[in-house]
């Protein structure tokens, strides 16, 4: 019971990482608040006057998920679907007025290093450490008695 135990909450860390399903978005009638970037999920969109649907051109990563949007007078939600599977939400919050964004951009450039592999490090640091609690935890400490 307590292996199983272990291996279920093992199972359970698995960290989530994002599908990164749209890889490219142009909104038609409008503009975003800052450029499209597939890891982002969260938008500000400034619409043209009159305008209150979203509509835009995007291209997806997999031609084969299929594309919901949900649109009400305050944000739209592009739910992207593989089967009847959720991948990946992008939601557009609507913003008439342009001098009060949501989301801002920041004039600062910065480079990022990309470590090779991280998730197998990561995995890996995880493992380790459910390990030493498992020990400790689970099998506590046992002294060794001499007669």
């Amino acid at each position: 019971m307590k292996k199983i135990f272990f291996f279920l909450l093992l199972w359970c860390l698995v960290f989530n990482i994002h599908a990164e399903t749209i890889k490219h978005f142009e909104l038609l009638n409008g503009k975003l608040s800052i450029p499209f970037d597939s890891k982002v999920n969260n938008y500000t969109v400034y619409l043209v006057d009159g305008e209150t649907n979203i509509k835009a051109n995007y291209v997806l990563v997999d031609e084969s998920n299929e594309v919901k949007v949900k649109e009400d007078n305050e944000k739209a939600i592009y739910q992207v679907y593989d089967k009847d599977t959720l991948l990946e939400e992008y939601i557009f919050y609507k913003n008439i007025v342009e001098d009060v964004p949501v989301f801002t951009e920041s004039n600062e450039v910065t480079e990022v290093k990309k470590i090779k592999n991280l998730a197998f490090y990561v995995f890996g640091s995880c493992a380790l450490i459910i390990l030493i609690l498992f020990k400790v935890i689970v099998l506590g400490f046992r002294k060794k008695h001499r007669i």
